[in-house]
């Protein structure tokens, strides 16, 4: 199959979030905020210090819907390229009780009055969060926002704009 990056429905805003686990000693978190055009209307990135590929995945989340509940957007369709933490998200409920405290914040903003759809999507439709969580590695514990979209993310946005996708082998 041909995987890339799709626009929102109309009067829905996409958020794509990512953790990175970089060299076993920094994590960090990112996401992207798009409207139906494919238009950059925010991102965000975090360093979240020394934990999981899993647990920086749940920052993204919890660091992505504070940013689009702030910007005060009701409709939200939310990829997360991780299969476990859209499992968690959606079953409301864990086997580990690491990450219990991020889980419990994603699930109150979960229960807020927007809707928010929960979709998986494969890492080569979410490479503008991927990128931004490898950008959070960098950063201080702050999360920095970005109304524009950076220069080390410019041409990977123009293919996702473009509608340009990559292949990936998936068994049937």
């Amino acid at each position: 199959m041909r995987i890339g990056w799709s626009p929102p429905k109309p009067m829905y805003v996409k958020l794509n979030t990512d953790g990175a686990y970089k060299d076993k000693q920094v994590a960090g978190c990112g996401g992207v905020i798009r409207g139906s055009q494919g238009e950059w209307i925010g991102g965000f990135a975090k360093n979240v210090g020394l934990c999981s590929a899993f647990i920086a995945e749940l920052w993204g989340v919890l660091e992505g819907l504070r940013y689009v509940h702030r910007l005060g957007f009701k409709k939200v369709e939310l990829n997360i390229d991780s299969e476990a933490v859209v499992r968690v998200i959606q079953n409301r409920r864990s086997n580990s009780s690491m990450g219990s405290s991020v889980m419990k914040q994603i699930w109150r903003f979960m229960e807020m009055d927007w809707i928010i759809e929960i979709s998986h999507v494969y890492r080569e439709a979410n490479k503008c969060a991927g990128a931004m969580a490898n950008i959070g590695c960098c950063l201080d514990y702050e999360v920095v926002y970005y109304n524009a979209c950076p220069s080390q993310l410019a041409e990977t946005y123009a293919a996702d704009l473009l509608g340009i996708t990559t292949p990936r082998f998936i068994s049937l």
